[in-house]
């Protein structure tokens, strides 16, 4: 009855978020995600064109996350955002508990639980309600399973394939799996004595072709591989996003903790992490320094690319650590959890997520969601094409108000993006550009966008509504003169 490591683990992980519900649905894209999967299922096929802006009506679009859409526009149609908060919990809760697992299994009790422990800490923040959520424990099974089959020297698993396929409907960050995949064959390759070399790039070979394919079963085929790489080359997206901007370690303290901590084990030389190993870890530190959003695979698969080292550095302190009482009370619970334990854990973890089916969690006003604003803008008859906040572009999709820009920021490109910041931001002349080309009649601002100063004094404009998440601005009559 008692849980192994890895389901103590994640009943933490389980526990930690559900325990603040409401951040996880801290993120305008959730209304959008919602709204693309609700269009999905009442349509039971996939859009082509836009459906939610006016900007670029007509525009084609056809959602690569569709799958990830469809299920959580389901969640929420069927148990409210309470059932959408537990099923990005339980995806999260799930991907720190397999962490564990893998890392346990290699190199012992402590090191996999502080493991888990810190790819958790790494990945906390991102914990919202979006296709990246869902994604995470199928980015840990098949890193995990992958790198336990290079190390023991055998062909990848057949039976990932059918993940890959998925993964690709659920999310973009499956183009990291493939370069994983490629990644370790490359080392095969290089390590395999050389009458071993071309067996070795045939069965890694091979393997990655057949997972390229399987990536390749979605709507969007090779679209989908090119998306990800235009999205991180748009200046304007790199310059005003949060996720797309170099950590703050102000606010974001565990990736320095996580950085202090690698370096005093690889230079007090506990851990001697083999060179292609090495590089590929430099590799998920420096896009985690580059990009915020990437220090989620830092998190999940960086403790999993330095398990053998860590497994090696244990084995050569086996005696010495042995001996410590704490070593071999974790170690007892090492091991692989019986039905009756795991059964336990999910029992714990629903009692834990009760409170959000007996107390409905609702949404009231926020950041993301200007439901009296819009509210308003309904009672004051506003009918006309709206300029929004791209923060609030989501929520307006959800309820079904044409929005002139919203997350879907590969489709609106770097041009009308850049436009739209500088317009937000409170630039007199790109503002009143668009405002004149889209023809504009009134507009749904964040109160600390510099627009809304500059309509309070833009003739032909009045302020109609504000409350401290949104402010609403009016074309008066004089405006088209």
């Amino acid at each position: 009855m008692v849980p192994s490591w890895p389901l103590w683990v994640g009943l933490f992980a389980f526990a930690r978020v559900i325990a603040q519900p409401r951040a996880v649905l801290n993120d305008p894209d959730t209304y959008l995600h919602i709204a693309a999967g609700r269009w999905i299922i009442a349509h039971l096929a996939l859009p082509t064109a836009d459906p939610f802006s006016f900007s670029l009506a007509g525009t084609h679009w056809t959602p690569g996350e569709w799958l990830a859409e469809a299920v959580l526009a389901a969640v929420y149609d069927a148990g409210g955002w309470g059932a959408v908060v537990a099923l990005g919990t339980a995806c999260f809760a799930l991907a720190v508990a397999l962490l564990c697992r893998f890392v346990v299994r290699r190199a012992g009790a402590l090191p996999g639980m502080i493991a888990a422990l810190a790819g958790m800490a790494l990945v906390l923040p991102h914990v919202v309600a979006r296709p990246h959520l869902l994604a995470m424990p199928l980015l840990v099974a098949w890193s995990g399973a992958l790198i336990e089959a290079r190390d023991a020297g055998r062909a990848p698993s057949l039976w990932l394939l059918p993940v890959m396929a998925v993964w690709a409907n659920l999310h973009a960050s499956f183009l990291f799996g493939l370069g994983l995949a490629g990644w370790l064959g490359m080392e095969a390759v290089l390590d395999a004595d050389r009458d071993r070399r071309i067996a070795e790039a045939a069965r890694w070979g091979l393997f990655v072709v057949a997972a390229t394919a399987a990536a390749l079963l979605t709507p969007n085929g090779v679209a989908a591989f090119v998306q990800p790489f235009r999205l991180m080359a748009m200046p304007a997206l790199q310059a005003s996003f949060g996720e797309w901007l170099p950590p703050d370690f102000a606010r974001f303290p565990a990736l320095e903790l996580w950085l202090l901590a690698a370096l005093a084990l690889g230079l007090g030389g506990a851990v001697r992490v083999r060179p292609l190993r090495l590089l590929l870890v430099l590799v998920l530190v420096h896009m985690a320094l580059r990009h915020v959003r990437h220090a989620d695979l830092l998190g999940l698969v960086g403790p999993l690319v330095v398990a053998g080292a860590v497994e090696e550095a244990v084995a050569a302190r086996a005696g010495a650590l042995s001996s410590l009482a704490l070593w071999r009370g974790a170690e007892r619970l090492a091991g692989p959890a019986r039905w009756p334990a795991l059964a336990l854990t999910l029992a714990v973890a629903l009692a834990a997520a009760a409170p959000l089916a007996m107390r409905p969690l609702s949404r009231p006003g926020d950041r993301v969601t200007p439901a009296a604003a819009i509210a308003a803008a309904r009672h004051l008859g506003l009918s006309g094409l709206v300029f929004n906040s791209e923060s609030f572009g989501g929520y307006l999709a959800f309820s079904g108000i044409p929005d002139f820009i919203d997350g879907r920021i590969e489709m609106f490109g770097n041009r009308f993006l850049a436009d739209d910041v500088a317009a937000e931001k409170g630039d007199r002349q790109v503002l009143a550009r668009l405002l004149d080309r889209y023809r504009i009649g009134w507009t749904l601002l964040a109160p600390q966008a510099g627009a809304v100063a500059v309509l309070d004094h833009l003739p032909g404009w009045r302020r109609a509504y504000a409350d401290r998440f949104a402010v609403i601005h009016v074309r008066t009559a004089s405006a088209g003169n």
